[in-house]
């Protein structure tokens, strides 16, 4: 139902929403998710909102996925990074090779897609989220690592999605 809800924003900005690893790194994330609500003036109910939906959907949540997606080089100078969207999703599944090779063909049809997207942050950001979320869907890939799918895969378990 809401497969991959929390990677749509975590392939965007992993960290930024929850993650298990050092000190500094958990404040770099916290210092990224405050600077892109200070330049997307996003509210708080509006973030709220936007975390639980997990797909942005209206122009503001577009522009503050964007903004998570330029500060985490997933979008460079108006362009999809391929290379930085596929380092967060391992970075996300970590080791597991079976989802990791799923997402990595997710990340090459999203860059496919993202190319028609144009050059607009927030437009660019919306199209890479829906795709994400599309094609985790049709790939059956977990909501959330850690949690309990179908398919018999382990992952690294994140905290605070």
């Amino acid at each position: 139902m809401y497969v991959l809800r929390a990677m749509c924003l975590c392939l965007a900005a992993v960290v930024v929403f929850g993650d298990n690893s050092s000190g500094s790194s958990k404040s770099r994330s916290n210092e990224v998710l405050k600077s892109c609500v200070a330049e997307t003036k996003l509210s708080e109910d509006a973030l709220k909102t936007l975390r639980a939906k997990g797909v942005p959907q209206t122009q503001p949540e577009k522009c503050m996925v964007g903004c998570l997606m330029r500060k985490k080089n997933v979008i460079s100078n108006g362009t999809f990074s391929e290379k930085g969207l596929s380092q967060i999703a391992h970075e996300y599944f970590g080791t597991n090779q079976t989802i990791v090779t799923q997402a990595k063909s997710l990340v090459q049809v999203c860059a496919n897609r993202a190319q028609s997207a144009g050059t607009d942050e927030c437009t660019l950001a919306g199209v890479v989220t829906t795709c994400v979320v599309e094609e985790a869907q049709k790939a059956g890939l977990p909501t959330v690592p850690g949690s309990r799918s179908t398919s018999k895969v382990t992952t690294k378990v994140r905290r605070n999605v």
